[in-house]
C-alpha cells in the first residue's frame, strides 16, 4: 500500500531552484539584492544601476552603467505596429492587462522571437526598456489622444514620469518613484516569478514567459493588491475610523489588504519601514487630503497590530506604495501595472539563471484521491 505523500498546499516550504539574486532573511528581517541591502539600494541607488545588479550579479562601473543606461534608452521606442495596436484598443481596460496583450504582440511580431541563444538577454532588455512607454502610451491615448515620443536624455523612471504625465518629476517625485521600482524590482520565488521560471522550463520565448507572469501578477492575492489596498485607505477615509473597521473585518473573519504575508509572520514587511518615512514625507509636502489619508494608512496598521498582530499578520508593502503612487499621480488602476514594470526586471533574472544551469522541464506531482475501478455504462444503460 502506497502511503499518502505529504501534500504542500501552496508549495509552502518548497525550494525549487538555486538562486543567486534574493535573500529574504527572516532571522534578521533584511532583504538583499545580490548580497546588497534592499533598503540602501531604494534609498540610495537607481533604477539602471539596480536593474544591472539584478541581471549581471554586480554593480556596474561607469562605463557599464553608461552602456547599459544607453542599451535601455535606445530600446524605449515602440514599433508602428505596436502603436496602431495600441490606438485601436478601448479605453477602461486595466493596465496591466494592456501590458500584457501589448507584450504577446510583441512576440508575434518578432520573427526571431522562439530562436534560443545569447540574444535572450538583449531581448530580454528591449521587453524591460519598451514596457513603461507602453504603460505612458495607453495613458495619454486614452486621456488626451497624444502619443508622445520618449526621451532618450532622460533616466528609465525619469522618462516614465514625463511620458505619463508630460511633464519632467521633480527631484521628490523621481526619488520617490526610483524607490518604489526598486522595491518591487525583486522579491525571491514569488507566485509571478514561479510563473515565469516554470513556463521558461518548457524553453518557450522570452515574451511568453512575461505574458505568464503579467496574467499571475494581476491577481488580488498578488499585484492587484496593490489597487486594493488604496481602496481601503480611502474607504476608511479618516484615523477614526480605522480601530471600527478593523474590528468589524475580524468579526466577519474578512481579509484586510494590505495586510498579512506569506513570508512574513513574525514580523512587518521590512520594505514597510523606509516606505512609512516614504510616504509620511510626501503626505507633508503635499498636505491636505494626502496627509489624512497617511494617517488613515497608518492608524490602520497599529490597529491590525493590536487585533491581528498575533496571529502573524502585519503590514505589507501594498499599504504605503499603493499610498505613494498615489500621492504621485497615478490613478489607482495603474498600481498593478507599476508594479509589473519593475518587477519584469526580476523576472528576466530568474529565467536567465534558470536557463543558465540547464532550465530543467519543472513537473510536478499530485495525489489522486478520487474512485477507481468504475464500469463503463453506454450512455441508453445510464438512465
Amino acid at each position: 500500500m502506497t502511503l499518502k505523500p505529504e501534500i504542500k498546499w501552496g508549495l509552502e516550504g518548497v525550494y525549487v531552484k538555486e538562486s543567486s539574486i534574493c535573500l529574504i532573511d527572516l532571522d534578521n528581517a533584511k532583504i538583499y539584492y545580490r548580497g546588497y541591502e534592499l533598503s540602501e539600494l531604494a534609498l540610495k541607488s537607481t533604477f539602471e544601476e539596480t536593474a544591472y545588479l539584478i541581471l549581471r550579479g554586480k554593480l556596474p562601473s561607469t562605463a557599464e552603467l553608461r552602456e547599459f543606461t544607453s542599451e535601455l534608452a535606445s530600446n524605449r521606442e515602440l514599433p508602428k505596429e505596436l502603436l496602431a495596436f495600441l490606438r485601436g484598443l478601448p479605453s477602461g481596460l486595466r493596465p496591466i492587462d494592456v501590458l500584457r496583450l501589448s507584450i504577446d504582440y510583441l512576440g508575434v511580431l518578432d520573427r526571431e522571437a522562439t530562436a534560443r541563444g545569447p540574444n535572450e538577454e538583449v531581448k530580454a532588455t528591449r521587453l524591460i526598456a519598451m514596457a513603461p512607454t507602453i504603460v505612458a502610451t495607453y495613458h495619454r491615448l486614452t486621456t488626451d489622444g497624444s502619443a508622445p515620443r520618449p526621451r532618450t536624455d532622460l533616466s528609465h523612471v525619469a522618462n516614465y514620469y514625463y511620458m505619463f504625465f508630460s511633464r519632467e518629476p521633480g527631484d521628490e517625485e523621481l526619488r520617490a518613484l526610483e524607490t518604489m521600482f526598486i522595491t518591487y524590482m525583486e522579491h525571491g520565488m514569488n507566485n509571478s516569478s514561479f510563473t515565469a521560471v516554470t513556463v521558461a522550463s518548457t524553453l518557450t520565448d522570452i515574451y511568453s514567459v512575461i505574458v505568464a507572469a503579467l496574467s499571475s501578477l494581476k491577481g488580488p492575492l498578488h499585484g492587484g493588491a496593490n489597487f486594493e489596498a488604496l481602496k481601503t485607505i480611502i474607504e476608511v477615509g479618516d484615523p477614526s475610523r480605522a480601530e471600527e473597521y478593523v474590528i468589524d473585518k475580524v468579526r466577519r473573519g474578512e481579509k484586510i489588504i494590505g495586510f498579512g504575508h506569506r513570508v512574513y509572520k513574525r514580523f512587518a514587511d521590512p520594505r514597510t519601514v523606509y516606505l512609512k518615512d516614504l510616504a509620511r514625507r510626501l503626505a507633508v509636502s503635499k498636505g491636505g487630503d494626502y496627509l489624512k489619508l497617511f494617517e488613515t494608512a497608518r492608524a490602520l496598521e497599529d490597529a491590525v497590530e493590536r487585533h491581528l498582530g498575533h496571529k502573524g499578520v502585519h503590514a505589507n508593502t501594498d499599504l504605503y506604495a499603493s499610498l505613494i503612487y498615489y500621492m504621485l499621480g497615478f490613478p489607482m488602476e495603474y498600481n498593478p501595472a507599476n508594479f509589473a514594470l519593475a518587477r519584469i526586471v526580476g523576472w528576466v533574472a530568474h529565467v536567465l539563471e534558470y536557463w543558465s544551469v540547464g532550465g530543467r522541464l519543472i513537473r510536478l506531482m499530485e495525489y489522486y484521491v478520487g474512485p477507481r475501478d468504475l464500469r463503463y455504462l453506454p450512455i441508453n444503460e445510464r438512465g
